[in-house]
């Protein structure tokens, strides 16, 4: 897997974990160059991160928190926060990950609709009304995953018996209305939606959702039984290895399971309900991108 956060975070030697706020980083060393030269702020940075001028100035190139290139430990952080500010804590913050997290912090389909007013603004009446209601139902449809033991009963008689041609013909009630949708940006989006939901509908798995999806929100990783795989006590199925000796997946990597176990600690509701918050996430985070190309990837 690529990454299990939403962010480049740090871990000190007691086990706590955080964020860098490069934002705050940046702006204190604008404020330290109206007092004197930029270059003489960098080497004062160097001199005390124990790194070379030209490290300093790549952090602060680095413009966003994933920090994909930032590759400097907690320690050096510290070092400038003592530097800059007298407190070697000063661009840090105690970092926990909980569900729904940079996502909105939606808690229904009205607010998440309200969250997406940007999304449908400029389109056609007739098409903004049809995303409205294709994205309220896709929000319901994943919310079902739970309350239907991911999707294998009937919502309306609890059977198991026809709920594969219940959720079939809903999905393709869905998919209609995308159809209806003028050519362009709004029919391209919704159709994306519907095949990306709809995969993850029908496959069965955890998480089971589009790489793309995971890569909106690598929070959904968290419940990959991958990492039930890596906690086993038994040496050839710890290594990752099936019955035959094959292997199976790469498994997570130990700084990855310690953030796994950082968001289950905070889980104070049945796991399922967890998941599927998340879901209806990244729901939000597919109708927010500006680039709605699908990458071919869905799960069949």
């Amino acid at each position: 897997m690529d990454t299990i956060t939403d962010m480049k975070v740090y871990q000190d030697d007691d086990g706590q974990v955080y964020r860098f706020l490069w934002q705050r980083f940046s702006e204190s060393v604008r404020r330290a160059t109206v007092r004197e030269r930029r270059q003489t702020v960098v080497e004062r940075l160097a001199d005390a991160g124990g790194v070379s001028d030209n490290t300093v100035l790549n952090h602060l190139r680095t413009r966003t928190t994933g920090g994909a290139n930032f590759s400097c430990d907690i320690s050096i952080i510290r070092a400038y926060g003592r530097e800059l500010e007298g407190d070697e804590d000063a661009f840090l913050e105690p970092y926990t990950p909980r569900p729904g997290v940079g996502a909105g912090g939606t808690t229904g389909p009205k607010e998440a609709l309200a969250a997406l007013r940007g999304t449908f603004e400029g389109w056609p009446e007739e098409d903004r009304r049809t995303g409205e209601e294709m994205f309220s139902e896709l929000w319901e449809l994943l919310g079902l995953y739970a309350v239907t033991e991911r999707y294998n009963r009937r919502p309306d008689t609890g059977e198991i018996r026809g709920a594969d041609e219940y959720f079939a013909a809903r999905l393709g009630d869905i998919r209609h209305k995308a159809l209806s949708a003028g050519e362009g940006e709004a029919r391209r989006l919704l159709e994306i939606a519907t095949e990306e939901a709809g995969a993850f509908v029908g496959s069965y798995e955890l998480p089971g959702v589009p790489d793309r999806w995971l890569r909106m929100n690598p929070r959904l990783g968290f419940f990959d039984p991958v990492f039930e795989l890596a906690e086993s006590q038994t040496p050839e199925m710890s290594e990752g290895l099936d019955a035959a000796g094959r292997l199976r997946v790469p498994l997570p990597t130990p700084w990855e399971r310690r953030m796994r176990g950082l968001y289950f600690s905070a889980m104070d509701g049945d796991e399922a309900a967890w998941f599927t918050r998340e879901l209806q996430e990244t729901l939000v985070r597919v109708f927010r991108e500006a680039d709605c190309a699908g990458d071919g990837n869905v799960v069949e």
